[in-house]
């Protein structure tokens, strides 16, 4: 997949992640952003047959985050015309917390993570 192709295909899916929570919390499934809670959006396109490694680093590396002071949320998404693409879209209660969480990850994980991936885009820590 060429870089203009995950660009693409990234901003589509940050577009209808973002605009799917903005509508959970309208219609009550979701709570509205607390003042200070920030997010990030990463997208990934796993390397080719590596999928189920991609899900197992993955795994862990959620596993190891979920533990971690102000985590809140994650939501995966697939895109559907290239299953290989990935977003992940998650939520903390603070900047601070959301550091120093990536600083605790352990360089294993996120190495082992790092490895399935092919290209990867950051589209920003946002509020």
């Amino acid at each position: 997949m060429s870089r203009r192709a995950m660009l693409n295909a990234g901003m589509l899916l940050c577009l209808a992640m973002l605009t799917a929570c903005a509508t959970q919390a309208r219609v009550g499934h979701a709570a509205s952003p607390r003042a200070g809670e920030v997010a990030e959006v990463m997208m990934y396109a796993v390397k080719p047959g590596g999928e189920r490694q991609f899900e197992e680093a993955r795994s862990a590396m959620f596993t190891f985050l979920k533990q971690q002071p102000g985590f809140l949320s994650v939501t995966s998404r697939k895109d559907l015309k290239d299953p290989q693409v990935h977003v992940d879209y998650s939520v903390w209660a603070s900047r601070e917390q959301y550091e120093a969480a990536g600083a605790a990850l352990p360089d294993s994980l996120r190495s082992s993570f790092m490895g399935t991936v092919g290209e990867w885009k950051y589209f920003g820590l946002i509020r």
